[in-house]
Parts: structure tokens; sequence; C-alpha cells
């Protein structure tokens, strides 16, 4: 034996403490070779400056190795809070989207299409439900089916969103980023499809995209009724950067045109020339989205920046509707979609509502407003307006024999009693006029009457 190592044996025999240990210098004679174990390395300050540099010790009782500390979790956002609130109360009739998802687009020249575009909002306002945990999510098949049979389309969709990335601009860990991201890390596809709604589509977020969503400050409230009846994809994008903007202070958007092909998934090398761009893609999704959204939005041309004839950067702005274009348009949401090109652009077409058409979800809170609204003013002269204003909508429900009904909340017990015995036929034809019998009947609920 050296004489070094000897001398530090006799050290170590005196004092009790073993020859290859914990050394305060951070430096050692012994390795992995000499004594068969593995290099363990603990990261910086984990030991006030000592490093473990030989694991050989690492079952002594006697000598515990220290835990490596966790990472510290991420704080929530308000867009976590929003969408667990949002989902509570409503489930999926209101999807909440982080805005950086918002104004994400597919990476490389992709684009997702309509179909894996409505589904990917489904499965955010899940995971937003459960604060965005990185986990695996299990989805009803019942809430994207919507008036499609089979189950090719729905995990068709769902292999799309697994095998694309998005590129997202925007805070990521206090620095501002240009990210791009693989949404899914896995998801389950069954060998033998069911084609019941009683199934569900299993899948898991990658932690990096949940981050995003996580850790977010600004979102959109999307109207799972109004989203599903979007048509285009162009027109989907555009309706979700109008609900994230058109109530703020300043509902403009300056966009150069690269960036604004990239929003709305315009295919790379398509429309190059602005003109074949704006009548194709832009001019129609404005049309489509003034028709079934709460706001309105225009491409002003005063406000166009241009480089010689070259258009650079185009304006998006957006306007909240008043009263009366709230109404037509929850109205026109209520109609069947066969004709709603037609009635868009002004050439109206009498088409019959085929007979058991799928009437869709039930419209939400804002739209049973809308619906009132409109009603009241069918009403006036009909019904004494002291009876209408001690009445206000809950909300519209299935009854029996397909027919769904709206519910109104009486201030009184003798104000149900009266709407109830007096009007109730002109209440039911008025509301069955408005929504081309969608909505056929009319229920007063009242307080209950307290006993003696």
């Amino acid at each position: 034996m050296p004489a070094a190592r000897r001398k530090k044996a006799q050290k170590a025999a005196q004092t009790g403490t073993p020859e290859s240990g914990v050394a305060d210098s951070g430096a050692s004679e012994s390795s992995p070779s000499d004594s068969g174990g593995t290099m363990l390395v603990v990261g910086p300050g984990d030991l006030e400056g000592r490093t473990i540099i030989d694991a050989s010790l690492a079952g002594a009782t006697d000598h515990p190795v220290p835990a490596i500390p966790e990472e510290t979790p991420v704080a929530l956002g308000l867009t976590a809070r929003v969408a667990n609130a949002t989902f509570e109360r409503d489930g999926y009739k209101h999807l909440i989207k982080a805005a950086e998802a918002v104004y994400s687009y597919p990476a490389n020249g992709a684009r997702l299409s309509l179909p894996a575009q409505k589904m990917l909002n489904f499965m955010i306002h899940l995971a937003g439900s459960q604060n965005f945990a990185n986990k695996l999510y299990r989805l009803p098949k019942r809430v994207v089916r919507g008036n499609h049979k089979g189950n090719e389309r729905i995990f068709d969709a769902l292999k799309e969103i697994f095998d694309s990335s998005l590129v997202v601009i925007g805070p990521f860990r206090g620095r501002r980023s240009r990210a791009e991201l693989r949404i899914l890390s896995s998801y389950v596809r069954p060998e033998e499809e069911d084609d019941s709604d009683a199934a569900d589509i299993h899948f898991q977020f990658t932690d990096a995209f949940l981050e995003i969503q996580r850790t977010s400050q600004l979102w959109a409230k999307l109207s799972g009724p109004a989203m599903v009846k979007v048509t285009s994809t162009y027109a989907l994008k555009l309706y979700e950067i109008g609900m994230q903007r058109y109530q703020m202070d300043y509902p403009s958007l300056e966009l150069d045109i690269d960036t604004l092909r990239k929003l709305l998934n315009v295919p790379e090398g398509a429309y190059k020339d602005f003109g074949i761009l704006r009548t194709r893609t832009i001019d129609r999704a404005i049309a489509e989205v003034n028709h079934l959204a709460p706001f309105r939005v225009s491409m002003p041309d005063d406000k166009m920046k241009r480089r010689g004839r070259k258009i650079e950067t185009v304006t998006l702005e957006f306007q909240a509707k008043d009263e009366e274009e709230v109404v037509e348009t929850f109205l026109e949401r209520e109609r069947h979609s066969a004709g709603r090109r037609a009635r868009r652009t002004g050439t109206v077409e009498a088409l019959a509502v085929p007979e058991q058409a799928d009437p869709g979800p039930l419209p939400d809170a804002d739209d049973v407003n809308a619906l009132w609204a409109a009603a009241l003013h069918a009403l006036k002269g009909r019904v004494p307006a002291p009876l209408l204003g001690e009445l206000e909508p809950l909300r519209v429900e299935d009854a029996a024999h397909g027919v769904r009904r709206l519910v109104l909340r009486a201030r009184t017990a003798a104000t149900a009693d009266a709407a109830g015995m007096n009007h109730w036929p002109t209440f039911k034809s008025t509301l069955s006029s408005l929504t081309a019998g969608l909505i056929a009947d009319v229920a007063f609920e009242a307080p209950s009457r307290r006993g003696k």
C-alpha cells in the first residue's frame, strides 16, 4: 500500500471514519472501479458546496444520501383558474383557451383540419378544468362527435393533432419566446372502435404545451354551440381571435400578411397574390364570423399599409354587436344550417327543415338571454308589460316528444300563475315562430310559497 494511502487508513482507524466517504474538499482517491459503485451527482448548492463522488455508501444506514430537492411547481395563471370555474359552471357550453394558444399556428407550413381544430379546443378546455395537470385525460366522444355517427373522423383528427407541432409566441418561464411545441405526448386508439357515445377519447398533452396554458394570464371565452357551427378553418381561427379581443379597450389588431396567413392556417404557397387571398379566404371568413359571432369584424382599406403597390400589413377591427344584432345572431344559430350561406349573402332559399333533424346542443346562457330579448319585442302589446317585467329567462331544456322549452322565472307565485293560465299559448306560439319550431313550449318557475 502506498505511504499516503497507508497513512490515511491509519487516521481513519483512529477516528472511526470510513476510508472513502463524503470529503469536505470535494475530492477523493476512490473511483467507480475501486468500489464497484456508480457516480451519483447532486446539483450545485444541494450540500452547501459538497458533492457526493462515491456512491458505494448509498446503502449504508449511517451515511444516508441526501434527497435531491424537487422543482418548484409553476404558479397557476388566471387562465387556468377561469377555465376551472367555467367548466364547473357551464361544462362544454363555454370553452376557455389561452391567448397564447389562440395566436399559435402549425409549424413547418402544416395545417390542422377543421375537425382537428374543434377537437383541440374541447381538449384544451377539459385540461383547463383540472388546472392543466400533466395526466392522461378522458374526453367523452359525444362532446366532439356532433352529427357524425362514425369514429373514423374522430380518431383521424386525434392522430392529426398528435402528429402536429405549434409555434407559440409569448412569455415562457419569464422570457418572451418563440416556442415550437409538440401538442400531444400520447393518445389511445382502441383496436375495436365502438360507435356508441359511451366510449371515451384518451390523450395526454406534452408538459411544455401545458405549461404555456398553465401560466397564461389572458384567454378567449368561446361559445361551444357557435364554434361547432363554423364551417371553415379560416373562419374558426378568426372567430377565436375575435372572441379574445372584441371586449378589450383596444380591440384592433395589426398584422403583416405573412403572420395573417399563418394564423388563418392558409396552406403554404397558396393564394400568393393578396387580392386572391382576400377574396378566397379573408372576406369569406369575415362574412361567416359576422353571421355567427357576438361581434363584427372588418378589415378597412384605409388602414392597410403599402410599399408601392404591395400591401404589407392590414388591421382587423372587432366591434361588439348591439342588442338587435345579437338577437339576430342567436336566431341564425338556432336555424338549420341548410340555406345559411344563402341567408348570409342575401339570396335566401326557401328550404324545409328535414324531419328528425338533430337540434344540436342546448343554447348557453348568452343565447337564452338573446332569445328572451327577441321574445320581448314580439310579445309587446300582446302580453301586459308589467307581467313581462316580472319574468326573466333561466334556461332552455329538453321536454317530451323532442320538444324544447324556455323556462322563465317569475318574481312571485301569483305572476307565474297569471302567465301560465292567461298567456301560455301566446308565449308558446311566439317562441315557436322565432326559433322555427325548435323551441315550442314555455314553463314558469316561481319561488315556493311560504307556509303559515
